[in-house]
């Protein structure tokens, strides 16, 4: 049982109604709740409805003891056909968001399907996609999906971001047969379509997920700067023999290959977990705790700078 089975799970929905076809639409979600507490697992849910000025949709959030439990709910058959009769009445499709409570240990990783649709088959293309969509729920790992319309609506084009805890869970879910099965469906619907698998910029050297935050992306990368700085410094010191018997390109190249392993393998997960305390600034982070982050990059960088002047490198 995986890190996302043993954690409870919390289920976020945000969904845009129709405003004169609220009332049936709110007698639907009450169904679900009704149906959802009956199901195995469950632990609480809430709907909050919109607030003029503040939310323009009704949330939903229910709770589940595993992802085990969760999928179970996100594949039974009532819900899928109460979700079905729903569809009609949002004036866009829903967005549902999943996070476990127990930390984990894997990154995320997303997958970008761009469409163009055929003109005419605009309909038959949203209820493929509300199909795909309850399909990839139940797969292990699945964090969540966002769909975006292009802004010129005359070119018909349509993106959606799929995530996943583990790009091993990604890559089930894209090579399963369901799946497969669908992508063969929607070829009549659409004229092209593009993937592009996405990650964290540096995947691996960093961890964090649905309850770790990201670190900001000049902070990963000012990280990554003061790790890399001294260490190709000292490699290409200890590599000046290599670099005197094969070509410059060669040499090089297995410079690079020896710094990227040292930072993937040992370097870089330690010294992201000593600058954990800069590079996700907790609440009550002032000056003195952001001076004292900088001043340990910069301080590395300036004696690594000494260090390499002196030796007349």
């Amino acid at each position: 049982m995986g890190a996302f089975d043993a954690a409870g799970v919390t289920g976020i929905i945000w969904r845009r109604i129709n405003p004169e076809r609220e009332a049936e639409a709110e007698a639907f979600m009450r169904q679900l709740m009704m149906l959802c507490r009956g199901h195995a697992g469950y632990q609480g849910s809430e709907i909050f409805p919109p607030i003029a000025g503040v939310q323009d949709a009704h949330v939903v959030l229910y709770r589940f003891d595993s992802g085990e439990h969760l999928r179970s709910w996100l594949a039974a058959p009532e819900r899928r056909n109460i979700l079905r009769r729903m569809e009609p009445l949002l004036t866009e499709p829903a967005v549902e968001f999943f996070f476990a409570h127990r930390r984990r240990t894997a990154g995320t990783v997303s997958t970008v399907f761009s469409y163009r649709i055929r003109p005419g088959f605009e309909e038959k293309f949203h209820e493929w996609r509300r199909r795909i969509g309850e399909a990839s729920r139940v797969w292990d790992g699945f964090l969540g999906t966002e769909s975006f319309d292009a802004l010129d609506s005359g070119k018909r084009e349509f993106v959606v971001v799929v995530r996943f805890d583990s790009r091993t869970h990604l890559d089930a879910w894209l090579g399963c047969e369901e799946r497969a099965a669908l992508i063969d469906e929607v070829q009549a619907y659409v004229e092209d379509f593009q993937v592009k698998r996405i990650g964290t910029g540096f995947e691996g050297w960093f961890e964090y997920g649905p309850d770790r935050s990201r670190p900001a992306a000049w902070r990963q990368g000012m990280v990554v700067l003061t790790a890399l700085f001294p260490l190709i410094l000292t490699l290409r010191a200890l590599l000046s023999p290599v670099f005197s018997v094969l070509p410059f390109p060669v040499a090089f190249l297995t410079l690079l290959v020896i710094d990227v392993s040292v930072l993937t393998f040992f370097l870089m997960p330690r010294f992201s977990r000593a600058m954990d305390f800069w590079l996700r600034p907790k609440p009550g982070h002032d000056w003195r705790a952001e001076a004292k982050g900088l001043g340990i990059l910069l301080g590395v960088i300036a004696i690594t700078l000494a260090v390499s002047l002196a030796a007349g490198r």
